[in-house]
């Protein structure tokens, strides 16, 4: 019979917080997805991405630092508040892939449509990767990694959705 458990604590592996690396890869993908590449640049779509991504992060870390104090009812502290940032920058670690394809699409003179594909695939990729990589890590078998790994590409085609849906 397969191994179904995951690690002890699922915190202690991605860097700390594995849920933060792939709201990271959604949300940049996300707001790619949504932009008018006839109507934008690169530099707007790269400004757009890397504000909607650093105010997501610290939207995230506000609401883990604010849960913790509503939990245990304590002082606001800025130590703690940087504590809240570090555990979620796995949010800009997983936007780090799909971001540095558009900026590589740039850099080597694509059009926005292609650097917003290029982006677009990465997310998609990087998300698949993630799930068989959680599946092979609880020694599934094949049927259930297929399983697993068809959320992954579910996920991916819903970013993918927005792009058709918008344009």
């Amino acid at each position: 019979m397969a191994d179904r458990s995951g690690p002890a604590d699922p915190d202690q592996s991605w860097g700390g917080n594995p849920a933060g690396f792939i709201y990271g890869v959604l949300a940049v993908a996300t707001v790619v997805a949504a932009e008018s590449t006839p109507r934008e640049t690169f530099g707007t779509v790269l400004e757009a991405s890397a504000l909607v991504i650093a105010l997501y992060w610290l939207a995230h870390a506000y609401a883990h630092h604010l849960g913790s104090r509503l939990q245990r009812p304590t002082e606001w502290t800025l130590r703690d508040f940087g504590a809240a940032l570090a555990h979620e920058a796995a949010i800009l670690e997983g936007a780090l892939l799909p971001f540095a394809a558009l900026v590589g699409a740039w850099l080597v003179g694509a059009s926005l449509e292609t650097g917003v594909t290029a982006a677009l695939w990465c997310a998609g990729v990087e998300i698949v990767v993630l799930e068989v990589i959680a599946a092979l890590r609880r020694r599934l078998r094949p049927r259930d990694v297929v399983v697993e790994t068809v959320m992954g590409v579910a996920m991916g085609l819903g970013v993918l959705g927005v792009r058709v849906l918008l344009h």
